[in-house]
């Protein structure tokens, strides 16, 4: 079996992460589309949070 340096692992790991990195750019949605989604579901939420407070008094 031959011996791998670490210098090969290192491309390796350099490889797969940028691999992985240009993949999930791809995958995933914007970061800016993503902010708006978690910002408007937190603002959703929040305003359901405090109907239901005021509803139960």
């Amino acid at each position: 079996m031959m011996r791998v340096s670490g210098t090969r692992y290192r491309i390796l790991g350099y490889v797969v992460w940028h691999g992985g990195k240009w993949y999930l750019r791809r995958r995933l949605p914007s970061a800016r589309t993503l902010a708006l989604s978690v910002l408007t579901a937190v603002t959703v939420l929040s305003a359901a949070a405090i109907l239901t407070r005021r509803l139960a008094s």
